[in-house]
């Protein structure tokens, strides 16, 4: 189903869930606003079970100018993770990073800063990371792509590595995410023509990844499909379609 407030009639996407699935982030691009930028939206819901959002607030350290988009929660639901060609931001968009004393709210973030070895002097995004210390991000890093590819990398480590199983360089493979265990990806991409979401699995996190399987769950919806995120428990999942008017909406859906 649509997202109420994540569907309307503007561009909205890179919609990402909190662990508790009670916080709802996505990114809006309002021709109105800021010339169409893309910035940051945060809406809560009283249960999980629950369809009805509040107002979405745009988050306090979005700035006028520039681009906030692609967000992931970390596991205690305290820190954001977002791509942002603001300020300090070495290529077209970087990883940033900003933190929160108390979950449920969309107050009281830090002044974000940028995350250390992930980023590169080109478009860096979708930074996932899971309990392992380990991440999946969206990159075009790739000398020898012209397309968005899929990286790994690890907490603290050097610069994130090319998958290999899960690129594709005639293809754009974007909205990384990664599952709690580290053993499951989901991804967005265009190798079967129109963008669609496929997954992969690994029975280690020293594993090869299986070859890409198209998610057909979601085909009845139409157009592109893109920017996934299921929860923990494999029971809520969060996506985004592209309109007939080429806008965006959020959907989600539970099973």
């Amino acid at each position: 189903m649509l997202v109420p407030g994540g569907s309307t009639g503007v561009g909205e996407d890179d919609g990402t869930l909190s662990n508790s699935k009670l916080e709802m982030i996505f990114a809006k691009a309002d021709p109105a606003i800021d010339g169409g930028r893309k910035h940051l939206y945060w809406m809560s819901r009283t249960s999980v079970t629950s369809t009805m959002w509040s107002t979405p607030v745009r988050l306090s350290f979005n700035l006028d100018g520039t681009s906030d988009e692609t967000s992931r929660f970390s596991a205690d639901d305290k820190m954001l993770l977002f791509a942002s060609n603001r300020p300090g931001t070495t290529g077209g968009l970087d990883i940033w990073q900003t933190t929160r004393p108390t979950v449920g709210v969309a107050t009281g973030w830090t002044a974000p800063t940028l995350v250390a070895t992930i980023n590169s002097a080109q478009t860096d995004k979708w930074c996932m990371p899971c309990s392992l210390g380990r991440y999946l991000m969206v990159s075009s890093r790739t000398p020898t792509s012209t397309n968005d590819d899929i990286y790994e990398g690890t907490s603290g480590g050097g610069a994130p590595t090319l998958v290999a199983e899960l690129s594709s360089a005639a293809s754009g493979d974007t909205g990384a995410f990664l599952t709690a265990d580290c053993k499951t990806a989901y991804f967005a991409s265009t190798r079967s023509g129109t963008n669609r979401i496929y997954k992969s699995t690994r029975t280690s996190i020293t594993s090869p990844w299986s070859p890409p399987e198209l998610v057909p769950d979601f085909m009845a919806v139409g157009m592109a499909q893109e920017d996934p995120w299921i929860s923990e428990d494999q029971r809520t999942f969060v996506f985004s379609v592209t309109t007939a008017a080429d806008n965006k909406d959020v959907y989600i859906t539970t099973r």
